[in-house]
């Protein structure tokens, strides 16, 4: 014990001269906030074990990573991360929210949702038995390779199951983090707004911090398509980033974009952004408590239940907004069905869920992007400048929902086919190791 004290002292000491006191600490809040935040929504939302949270999920990130302390209460529901007394941090969880950072105090309170939790809601079985035994055998073949660290494989077409894979401590009950799928999910909160009449995406945002300054001109659309021109640093590996004092250390995560500057004219130029997501979802509160909507139920009510989709939980930053840009945990299946009501032009059994169009408008290159993103979903169309796509075996027509280190959830219109995959592939491009297992599934419905 005394050495490896002794390590971490120097380790710490040698960091603060070459980093800067500043940037340390920094560094230290933000670590501590991303591991007990991550822990304490991976054992009380995904019901994980926590030993195997604590040594499984935090490798390869930092070194200074095996030096916090962590705490997990259970009968608190908490977490608690300190890097020897640098930048301690704790996040708790609550029912129908998941779990919160504490950032300047503990979190604000909420109203309960009125929901039916639930994550075992079947899927109907395909009909076609040699496709299924094709794909199963494709997906436990994957599964078994344990380079790209899959933890779950899930293939629909028209609707219905046809193989589904877990890796060991996983299975079809288990909620499974989003990252930026989630933005997905904001757009879909977006498209639903939309169609109850809440919502003209060609409206300029009612931002009030923006009413008398260029910003003001930035539209819904802009938005939603990251062409906002607002500054803001996409950079996870720098501690001081725009996207990690949002993420870990801030207590309006919506505020982050509301706050920059222009950059760029609004609608000119593509940046990628997960401060415009969050500041999407901050504005859409906005919009609807300003109408007499209840905002935290507003997905449930009327996405989730709807698509029987019962296992979604978005969660929110300490002031009550959600982190619409990365923290929503649902089961593989879950996010199938959210595909899927894109395959299906957003009606699920009749009833019009989405606008009329919306999977197409989502689907719609942002102009300024070089055809690889739409409205918060990537595409797979080439670029201008010839960039390949990036799944080059399925059809330029798909359109992805995808997050850090490997989520995805790819749907395949035209062919009513949803293909998702979770996991943890780190410390590389997960795009080369995946697209060439969706391409062996898309494969197999022609033979």
């Amino acid at each position: 014990m005394k050495k490896t004290l002794l390590i971490a002292t120097a380790l710490i000491a040698v960091a603060a001269m070459a980093l800067g006191v500043k940037r340390l600490d920094a560094m230290a809040r933000v670590g501590d906030g991303y591991l007990a935040k991550i822990a304490c929504s991976e054992v009380f939302v995904a019901g994980r074990d926590g030993e195997t949270v604590l040594s499984d999920d935090f490798n390869d990130i930092s070194p200074l990573f095996d030096f916090v302390s962590t705490n997990i209460d259970h009968e608190a529901r908490s977490v608690s991360a300190n890097l020897l007394g640098l930048g301690a941090a704790t996040a708790s969880y609550r029912p129908d929210y998941g779990c919160t950072l504490h950032i300047g105090g503990a979190p604000d309170a909420l109203p309960a949702i009125e929901r039916f939790f639930a994550t075992d809601s079947p899927i109907e079985p395909y009909e076609d038995e040699d496709i299924k035994s094709m794909i199963a055998k494709i997906l436990a073949e994957e599964m078994a390779n344990g380079a790209a660290n899959h933890r779950s494989l899930l293939v629909l077409a028209n609707g219905r199951l046809v193989a589904e894979a877990y890796a060991d401590g996983f299975d079809a009950n288990t909620p499974f983090l989003s990252w930026s799928m989630a933005k997905s999910v904001t757009a879909t909160m977006i498209g639903a707004a939309v169609q109850q009449g809440l919502i003209d995406i060609h409206d300029r945002a009612p931002v009030e911090l923006w009413a008398h300054d260029d910003r003001a001109a930035i539209t819904w659309n802009d938005l939603l398509q990251m062409q906002s021109g607002l500054a803001f640093e996409e950079d996870y590996a720098d501690p001081l980033s725009d996207v990690n004092e949002m993420l870990f250390a801030s207590r309006d995560a919506g505020m982050a974009a509301a706050n920059a500057p222009l950059a760029h004219a609004p609608g000119t130029f593509w940046s990628y952004s997960s401060g415009t997501t969050n500041l999407i979802q901050r504005t859409l509160r906005h919009v609807l408590e300003s109408r007499g909507v209840n905002y935290h139920a507003f997905a449930y009510d009327n996405i989730f239940a709807p698509l029987d989709a019962t296992s979604f939980v978005i969660e929110p930053d300490p002031s009550g907004t959600f982190i619409g840009s990365s923290f929503v945990y649902a089961t593989a299946r879950d996010w199938a069905r959210l595909g899927d009501l894109y395959a299906k032009d957003g009606v699920w059994n009749g009833t019009r869920i989405l606008p009329e169009g919306w999977a197409d408008y989502v689907a719609t290159p942002a102009a300024a992007s070089d055809r690889f993103y739409g409205a918060q979903f990537w595409l797979n169309y080439e670029g201008f400048d010839g960039r390949r796509r990036y799944m080059p075996a399925l059809p330029q027509s798909t359109f992805l929902m995808a997050g850090h280190e490997g989520q995805y959830v790819a749907i395949l219109p035209e062919e009513n086919i949803v293909i998702v995959r979770t996991g943890m592939t780190r410390g590389r491009e997960p795009m080369p190791e995946i697209a060439p297992v969706f391409a062996k599934i898309y494969a197999a419905f022609d033979q």
